[in-house]
């Protein structure tokens, strides 16, 4: 079951998208539980993280109170990553309305055919797992399972024949090879092998310049192989590039 927020003052519009995404659904032998708000004011009160898997949000709200844009900034500082789609009647608002990474843009009427491809879209986002559990080495002979979240993962490197994987709470060892933790890992270029010794998580990358030095988010800074910068580049570019097309990058 997806919960979906539909925030948009016309009743008529309301009762069109659910009617699309409902036959859509139903297509897929899949269900909804929709939720309707007619003001971004009201959408933001009864917002909770993890209340909803994707947000559609008319951007030309009552023009008394917030307008769609708006609504998504506030949104977006309590939930960076969740699946957003702005609906409206106007293209002008399309590149302003980037500003906040949404998902899509459906333009009114919406189209069967456009809204296909923005709910495969947030079906491929939520299928995504949100941690791996591995074999971490405790020392002394010792293991243990522990979680790692994607969204804390920096990068994995190779240390004295040990693979450690660095994340924002601690440092984990585990016997686990590189092509083992690949396979882990969500496919999709977020997460890229520069080299054979560092795995890169690119959604915790800042930069990757051109002298093959990596700044990561929380402040680090890296440097890959001289035989794999330009490659480790041009990957880090596409995907920026990929996140860019799908609204999924975050200013975390």
């Amino acid at each position: 079951m997806m919960n979906i927020a539909i925030v948009e003052d016309f009743v008529f519009d309301q009762k069109h998208l659910i009617d699309l995404i409902q036959k859509n659904f139903e297509e897929h032998g899949e269900m909804a539980d929709f939720t309707c708000y007619e003001s971004g004011e009201a959408f933001l009160k009864a917002f909770r993280p993890g209340l909803f898997n994707a947000v559609f949000m008319d951007i030309m709200l009552a023009k008394n109170g917030l307008n769609g844009i708006e609504t998504a900034e506030k949104l977006r500082t309590v939930a960076a990553r969740i699946p957003l789609i702005f609906v409206s009647n106007e293209r002008d608002y399309s590149l302003e309305g980037y500003r906040v990474h949404p998902l899509d843009y459906l333009l009114k009427p919406v189209d069967a055919d456009a809204l296909d491809w923005c709910l495969n879209e947030i079906r491929t986002f939520l299928s995504e797992p949100a941690y791996i559990e591995i074999q971490a080495v405790l020392g002394q002979g010792q293991s243990a399972c522990q979680r790692i979240l994607l969204d804390d993962f920096l990068y994995a490197e190779t240390q004295n024949h040990r693979l450690i994987i660095h994340t924002l709470r601690r440092d984990v060892a585990t016997r686990l090879s590189f092509s083992d933790l690949m396979a882990l890992l969500p496919k999709g270029g977020r997460f890229y092998m520069s080299g054979r010794s560092l795995l890169l998580n690119f959604s915790q990358v800042i930069s990757v310049e051109e002298d093959g030095s990596v700044r990561l988010k929380n402040g680090s800074c890296l440097f890959c192989s001289r035989r794999k910068k330009k490659e480790t580049r041009e990957a880090f570019m596409s995907y920026l590039f990929t996140c860019m097309r799908k609204g999924m990058i975050t200013d975390e």
